[in-house]
């Protein structure tokens, strides 16, 4: 399939990725951004996430990577990184949509000790069983993430997506599409990202992560603005104040410490990093986060 006018990469969808947040997780129901947008979804993409939609009523027409596909509730749809999809909603679609950021996927294929789980691929299927355990899960999710108290909220959310991604390596047909099914400049990216969110405490150089690819430092550059519109380093930069943010929201480490655990070996170059890209300083990042959950 072909389109006459690049396809956007977004965060979450109708918001252009201006930078990443700590949550390694949303959730929301199908129906905000569906109404939002008419019930038609423009092609676009993501970078740094992949998402699962459950359809609990209604029906649409879902187009990934150009393949369209009619799907009816009950039914699940998990889109791998970087897959191209837009869908078309009937005005009664009811359901659930998640976001999982990368950091939180590798977290989850380590926990199950399986290359490539279900839940990094791409796949439609419909849910003809233990769809009561399914929605139960789901719910769990949409509950702790309204509601849950900041300091056990990352640990709940992790928990139960991982019971999602076993209900998905248990109820999943056997012949699934994946990720290595996209373009090579697409699966050049995936990897990379994959890179960084195994080394980004290292600081490695770009030209390190490009000869681990097979590339060369120039063209990673080159791909990396062609998909998402920013540089290698820019990419590996948000990976490190990701988790900067991360502890400075769900621990009690002082500044410090969390320089010296993200690799740097001086603090106050850390802050100055840490200003440099998010406009205000470790400590006032973490006052106005608590000041935002008090």
């Amino acid at each position: 399939m072909t389109h006459e006018h690049p396809i956007p990469t977004v965060h979450i969808y109708g918001q252009k990725e201006l930078a990443v947040t700590p949550d390694l997780l949303h959730c929301e129901p199908l129906i905000i951004r569906s109404r939002e947008h008419k019930f038609e979804i423009k092609p676009h993409r993501h970078h740094g996430l992949s998402q699962i939609f459950y359809l609990k009523r209604g029906h649409g027409e879902a187009n990934i990577d150009g393949d369209p596909t009619t799907v009816k509730a009950p039914c699940l749809i998990v889109i791998s990184e970087m897959s191209i999809h837009d869908f078309i909603w009937s005005d009664d679609v009811e359901g659930s949509v998640l976001s999982i950021a990368n950091p939180l996927l590798e977290s989850i294929e380590k926990s199950l000790n399986q290359e490539q789980p279900v839940i990094k691929a791409t796949l439609i299927m419909t849910v003809r069983r233990e769809q009561h355990q399914l929605e139960s899960i789901l719910d769990l999710l949409h509950f702790e993430y309204s509601h849950a108290p900041a300091d056990s909220r990352a640990l709940v959310l992790s928990s139960l997506m991982q019971l999602l991604a076993i209900w998905l390596e248990r109820n999943a047909p056997d012949k699934i599409n994946t990720a290595s099914q996209q373009n090579r400049t697409a699966e050049y990216f995936n990897q990379f990202m994959a890179l960084i969110n195994r080394d980004f405490i290292e600081h490695r150089k770009i030209e390190s992560y490009a000869s681990e690819l097979g590339i060369t430092a120039p063209y990673l550059n080159l791909l990396c603005q062609q998909l998402v519109e920013k540089s290698a380093l820019q990419l590996v930069h948000e990976r490190v104040i990701l988790e900067a943010k991360r502890n400075l929201i769900y621990t009690v480490q002082n500044i410090s410490e969390i320089a010296y655990g993200l690799g740097f070996t001086d603090p106050a170059y850390f802050t100055r990093f840490f200003r440099r890209l998010t406009e205000q300083s470790p400590k006032q990042f973490r006052v106005k986060q608590n000041t935002q959950t008090d």
